[in-house]
């Protein structure tokens, strides 16, 4: 049998991949780019948004944390944790985003109205919550991946 306790070791967290900076610049000129189109549409602004929150994410998780063994509850709780800074970050980068975007064109109508920009920073709660809850499922659909028979017999 093996040891059911919540302190038995079970994930080694990866560490940070070179590669990772190659996307941060390929993020960055996106950005930059998107930001000098005329575009209104809010699905672009949230895909960055998320993709940078994503990012943000990993870069901090693999730089303070990568390469450390974790236990089954650390995973959970620190999963959790995460994808509610990912959900939370999506709405408040969206934001700055938008905020930013507005300010560089200065036209008469804003490209982005500011109730708008405000609907964006009134979901946070919301998707912090969804995020959370999808980073429970995917740390336990990893638990449940990396599990031997042996962890099911009761």
């Amino acid at each position: 049998m093996i040891d059911h306790t919540p302190d038995t070791p079970v994930y080694a967290l990866p560490t940070r991949d070179r590669r990772i900076r190659w996307i941060v610049i390929l993020a960055a000129a996106g950005v930059f780019f998107w930001l000098s189109l005329e575009d209104t549409n809010v699905l672009p602004v949230m895909l960055f948004a998320a993709g940078l929150a994503l990012l943000s994410a990993y870069m901090s998780v693999t730089g303070r944390f990568g390469g450390r063994t974790v236990t089954r509850f650390t995973l959970l709780i620190g999963a959790a944790l995460v994808g509610a800074g990912v959900g939370a970050g999506t709405a408040l980068i969206a934001a700055l985003l938008m905020i930013w975007k507005t300010g560089m064109h200065a036209h008469p109508f804003p490209d982005y109205p500011t109730g708008l920009i405000l609907d964006m920073l009134r979901r946070a709660p919301i998707w912090s919550l969804a995020g959370a809850l999808v980073g429970l499922a995917l740390a336990l659909l990893k638990h449940k991946q990396s599990a031997t028979p042996q962890d099911f017999e009761v």
